[in-house]
């Protein structure tokens, strides 16, 4: 949709300007947040298995 008002407004303009702006951080915060919900993922993934090797490794 942002794409879409970035074409109505004229070349040049202040509204231009920051509605590609906008576009760019949208991607950009939107990769970030994707990257960080994966690690999150990942890192439960490994103390999951962590935990459960622990509990079966007698001292």
């Amino acid at each position: 949709m942002s794409s879409f008002i970035y074409l109505l407004t004229p070349l040049g303009g202040v509204h231009s300007y920051c509605s590609l702006l906008r576009i760019g951080f949208h991607a950009i915060f939107g990769d970030l947040l994707f990257l960080k919900g994966l690690f999150s993922l990942n890192m439960f993934v490994f103390m999951l298995i962590w935990i459960f090797y622990l509990r079966n490794f007698s001292l």
